[in-house]
């Protein structure tokens, strides 16, 4: 009965990361969890917590050892190795959640705030000190519900998981103590946050704009070379291109097989067949491209800004994957490390982004490309976003082949929209394209496969509270932490000093 009751609170955490619009799910995840340690002692109650953890890590994760196996020039038995203590240690922090709330909570009931509260403190905490794993975090499973996610806005992903998991710690209490009364502080929170953003809404002396889009998702031919397949790829290029209605045209990170800027046949090939169909627009182009025009130079993932004259506007490239998100004591040293075994520019991990924000008319955007929307935007430390009214994200998901990894990759998008209060369009093949607004709400979220897609979003030009004070509410959170935590010890030492008295 206990493997089973494992197995149920295990499923009901990921489930929402195939199934998004099952966010509510997660919530009773908690259930069976805190049934089944309720009664045992902390060691007991820790290795559940683990092996539930790790059972959510393989049904979430799995996906991850195909860039580890592109990652790593290493034998299969190894791969699945490193995977294992992957899996393990993105265990440990669910197990070290039920230690500390375990110990917190009162003694003859359950409280959901203090649930919440070491909750939302532990992720923090990992995300700055301990960040092996930046897929893992609860607000992730939370992204389909607008309801809260807006709530990024505020105080980020970890303001989302915690509420959220008082939400779910007030559905615990109900089971553990079935009385209608027990629902009421639940109904009262959920009325609360209902109006909360009904009076601090988007300041009322910003600018809102409506602009229209077109997303250009082509079959790109990157696994084939030969002539007659790029000259394929060009036409069908031009073919959808020819289909535009808007200002601005996005395309995917891999729209084009071909190096745009050492193939020079082909670029102009492919340039002689859409000016014309440009006409006074704007394209984002992708292209896997060389850092200069010799053939000693580099590749970059890239997206160029082209002009209605085909000239490029801006470059933006690549400069960040997601192991970059792992906040590791010592980690450009490991790198450093195996530096010999990796198959990847180790600058991706070690740097951080860059600050470039891309001026076109009334634009005022940032891309992040491929993974580098697991990367805040604002944190502690950085602030991405600056004074901006949108965020594109491009990306090639074909490669990765998992609804997970395409869920998780528009669920990161969502927050990065929320928390910096900034409309987000994703241009991607072989995930979900989406166009999602400056309170995080997917407006547009479609699997395009050689097709173009219109659309209308509104920009809003300001700032979020989150973005002017990054770690205000988190430090609020901190500090009743620590208190509680401080009283909590400080009763236990009594108690123990009265017994041996």
């Amino acid at each position: 009965m206990e493997f089973i009751f494992m197995i149920l609170s295990s499923l009901l955490f990921t489930i929402p990361n195939y199934f998004p619009a099952l966010f509510f799910l997660s919530w009773f995840a908690f259930i069976p969890l805190i049934y089944l340690i309720k009664d045992y002692d902390y060691s007991h109650s820790f290795i559940i917590a683990v092996l539930v953890g790790f059972l959510n890590s393989t049904f979430s994760f799995y996906w991850l050892y195909q860039p580890l196996n592109s990652t790593l020039k290493m034998p299969f038995s190894f791969n699945i190795f490193i995977l294992f203590l992957f899996f393990l240690f993105s265990a440990l922090p669910l197990g070290v959640w039920v230690l500390i709330n375990k110990f917190l909570q009162p003694q003859n009931s359950y409280s959901p705030f203090t649930a919440a509260l070491s909750w939302s403190v532990l992720e923090y905490l990992r995300f700055e000190f301990l960040n092996l794993n930046p897929f893992n975090y609860f607000a992730y499973s939370q992204s389909s519900f607008n309801f809260i996610a807006r709530y990024a806005a505020y105080g980020g992903m970890f303001l989302v998981s915690f509420i959220s998991v008082l939400i779910a710690s007030y559905l615990v209490k109900l089971f553990l103590e079935p009385k209608w009364k027990k629902g009421v502080p639940l109904a009262v929170f959920l009325i609360i946050l209902a109006i909360i953003p009904i009076f601090i809404g988007p300041q009322s002396d910003v600018e809102l704009k409506q602009l229209k889009f077109d997303l250009l998702i082509n079959n790109s031919q990157a696994k084939s070379s030969t002539f007659e397949e790029i000259e394929n790829e060009i036409d069908n290029f031009a073919s959808l291109l020819g289909k535009k209605k808007n200002k601005y045209i996005l395309t995917a990170e891999d729209s084009l097989s071909f190096d745009l800027i050492r193939n020079s046949y082909y670029r102009e090939k492919l340039f002689s067949q859409i000016k014309a169909e440009l006409n006074g627009s704007y394209l984002q182009l992708g292209s896997h491209a060389a850092a200069a025009a010799n053939y000693n130079a580099r590749i970059l993932n890239s997206l160029f800004l082209l002009s209605e004259n085909l000239e490029v506007i801006n470059r933006s490239n690549q400069e960040l994957n997601f192991l970059a998100g792992i906040n590791l004591k010592n980690k450009e040293k490991i790198i450093d490390f195996f530096e010999g075994y990796l198959r990847f520019n180790q600058g991706m991990i070690k740097k951080s982004k860059s600050t470039e924000i891309i001026e076109i008319n009334e634009l005022k955007f940032i891309n992040l490309i491929a993974e580098e929307i697991f990367i805040p935007v604002i944190s502690r430390k950085n602030n991405y976003a600056g004074n901006i009214n949108l965020i594109i994200n491009a990306a090639a998901e074909e490669k990765i082949n998992s609804k997970v990894y395409n869920n998780l990759a528009l669920a990161a998008a969502v927050y990065r929209a929320a928390e910096s209060n900034t409309a987000l369009i994703r241009a991607v093949s072989g995930g979900y394209s989406a166009a999602i607004d400056y309170q995080g709400k997917i407006l547009v979220k479609e699997k395009l496969k050689n097709d173009l897609k219109s659309f209308n979003l509104t920009l809003y030009q300001g700032e979020s509270y989150y973005q002017k004070n990054p770690t205000k509410i988190i430090n609020i959170i901190l500090i009743i932490f620590t208190v509680i935590a401080f009283v909590k010890i400080m009763i236990k030492l009594r108690k123990n000093l009265s017994s041996r008295n």
